[in-house]
């Protein structure tokens, strides 16, 4: 099995790596009530760039199933993407928004 690295836990938006780099995965959870959005980007410091994954998630209602917003927590495998400059964490934030993230890659 490839051995690959990993960002540590993320709540805010971050550089991961710089350089050329392969995106092995990213996990997610919620940590706030409101939907939060995380995208990972191919730049080695800002959220701009080719975007290689895009992630909502929102909390749910097991009361009401009908109300189900999203899922609470992700995984998105994501194959080894190759990163050609870098990869960089955004979070969205604001008022009961927020999410615990990390960021594998080799």
């Amino acid at each position: 099995m490839p051995q690959c690295r990993s960002s540590g836990v993320k709540t805010a938006n971050a550089a991961i790596f710089a350089g050329q780099v392969r995106l092995i995965s990213i996990h997610a959870v919620l940590t706030g009530t409101k939907p939060t959005t995380i995208k990972v980007f191919d730049n080695a410091s800002a959220a701009s760039g080719t975007e290689l994954a895009r992630m909502i998630v929102a909390q749910t209602d097991p009361a009401d199933p009908a109300a189900r917003t999203g899922p609470e927590m992700m995984e998105y495998d994501m194959h080894g993407v190759l990163a050609v400059n870098g990869l960089y964490l955004s979070i969205s934030s604001g008022t009961g928004e927020g999410a615990a993230v990390s960021v594998e890659f080799s």
